[in-house]
């Protein structure tokens, strides 16, 4: 069973530790969302008041449950619109860029990476926008959970691909924090959370499967 419980860790943390215990915490080091609060917590020997708990006792496992459309939603939002970034700046860069006098959009292998970032990028719009509408029909959070881990999972592997392919369109210049090609090197540091957080891929691909 679970609960949900609301803890002030000043209140806590500044109380007779004895009584109240303490909460330490410590901000870990991520490869990506670096504005994110991945923190480590440790609880010692704290105590709550049942006052603190937030819906039913042992129920809190339903919101979170149901939170979890909401979470992948805005995820895939997220990845499909990094993995048009990853596009926009690859075919600006291409069309600047020459080797061998001429321009990379010219060779027909950059102009197939492109193309097939555009395909990925097309398909998981045109599932999103199936998704959005059919949020707006009524249908219930059980019945849109395994499209919201479809969107969620190949979103993921969209933005992967478009990281990777512009990467290469890039060369060097990816691998480098800042210049031409900052947003791509940035968005490749997130790629690997978007396969993991709100649900891993396999995880989710093992959930559609039991629906």
């Amino acid at each position: 069973a679970l609960s949900f419980i609301l803890i002030d860790v000043n209140k806590v943390n500044g109380g007779d530790a004895a009584q109240m215990g303490r909460i330490y915490r410590s901000k870990m080091k991520t490869q990506g969302w670096w504005l994110g609060n991945t923190t480590y917590i440790v609880f010692k020997n704290v105590r709550v008041p049942k006052t603190y708990i937030i819906g039913a006792e042992n129920k809190g496992f339903v919101p979170i449950l149901e939170n979890f459309n909401h979470g992948r939603f805005a995820m895939a939002s997220t990845a499909i619109r990094y993995s048009r970034c990853c596009l926009e700046d690859s075919l600006k860069f291409a069309r600047k860029r020459k080797t061998f006098g001429r321009a990379l959009t010219e060779h027909q292998v950059i102009r197939h990476k492109l193309v097939n970032m555009m395909m990925h990028i097309e398909r998981c719009s045109s599932l999103m926008e199936q998704i959005t509408y059919q949020m707006t029909q009524n249908i219930s959070s059980r019945d849109l959970a395994p499209k919201m881990a479809m969107i969620k999972i190949e979103a993921a592997k969209c933005m992967e691909f478009c990281a990777r392919e512009a990467s290469q369109i890039f060369g060097g210049r990816s691998y480098l924090r800042g210049g031409t090609a900052e947003r791509v090197e940035r968005i490749y540091r997130e790629v690997c959370v978007m396969g993991i957080a709100e649900g891993a891929t396999e995880i989710l691909t093992d959930f559609i499967a039991k629906q």
